[in-house]
């Protein structure tokens, strides 16, 4: 999330010469939280939809981890490696009341989760 610009100079047997101009301004780090998750239960299921964070960084995103929560306690994190916006989460007990939340990945590493996901109870 740090953001950088560059100025160069050349260097020869006579000295260093002067400073470019600055370069564009470059941003580096993990993605921002995705935003607006929401939940729609399955058997054994949950389909989980979100909106694409913004970009902080020149990295772009390549993936996020959809993280199932009872309660207050986090399950299991599912890594998904695609910039699909909606997938689904198995593996999850019927009965069971779950929110979830997601966070972005790219080259610098997982960012922040997201805000908590509407409840569902997969039937």
């Amino acid at each position: 999330g740090t953001t950088y610009t560059f100025k160069v100079a050349a260097k020869n047997t006579a000295g260093t010469g002067p400073l470019s101009t600055a370069s564009s301004a470059v941003t580096v780090g993990t993605p921002l939280a995705p935003t607006a998750v929401t939940a729609t239960p399955g058997n054994t299921t949950a389909t989980v939809h979100w909106i694409a964070p913004g970009s902080n960084s020149t990295s772009a995103v390549t993936g996020y981890v959809v993280t199932p929560y009872i309660g207050t306690v986090a399950q299991s994190p599912q890594t998904f490696n695609t910039t699909a916006t909606t997938e689904t989460v198995s593996g999850l007990a019927n009965g069971t009341t779950y929110t979830f939340k997601v966070a972005a990945k790219n080259t610098a590493g997982t960012g922040p989760r997201s805000t908590a996901s509407n409840a569902v109870t997969p039937t």
